[in-house]
């Protein structure tokens, strides 16, 4: 009738320095860990990586391969990881909710000469408000493109009060 809640285990918590909100066991002995202001990577023995939410663009999960892609900002590929547990508890659900957290404001439009230039104003571990200009698609380089960003970048952070 009542559910057993789950603990992580004592080398996850030890790995990040907050209270877990989700993790998930991952293929290779690895661990997921996602806290309020940062998702760590971690096995028995050592932290891969601890990264803050501002360092995420993006995850992708899919429930039928329970795989989340990871896309990390500036990076092209995602880094895609495979949970042991086909719906692993509320790992999906928080790493959306913690990334979302990390927005303040954001605002797009079609960069000229092609695709799409995103602007996005975050808030930090520090809680510091910082801005990111994002290209998706193909964008042709040049001087436009340069003015165009900053005038977007400038949008955004006097939208955010910065």
């Amino acid at each position: 009738m009542f559910k057993r809640v789950q603990r992580a285990p004592s080398f996850v918590t030890s790995a990040v320095t907050e209270r877990p909100l989700a993790w998930a066991e991952l293929d290779g002995d690895r661990w997921l860990v996602l806290t309020r202001s940062e998702v760590a990577l971690v096995t028995e023995e050592v932290l891969t990586w601890r990264r803050p939410w501002h360092e995420v663009e993006r995850g992708e999960w899919d429930g039928d391969a329970h795989t989340l892609a990871i896309h990390w900002v500036g990076v092209p590929a995602p880094e895609v990881l495979v949970t042991v547990e086909e719906g692993p508890r509320d790992l999906p659900l928080t790493f959306r909710e913690r990334v979302d957290a990390s927005v303040v404001y954001s605002e797009s439009e079609p960069a000229r000469g092609g695709g799409t230039l995103r602007a996005v104003v975050r808030r930090s571990p520090e809680d510091k408000l910082i801005t990111q200009v994002l290209a998706v698609g193909r964008v042709r380089p040049g001087p436009e493109l340069e003015a165009q960003i900053d005038a977007l970048e400038a949008r955004v952070r006097d939208a955010a009060g910065m």
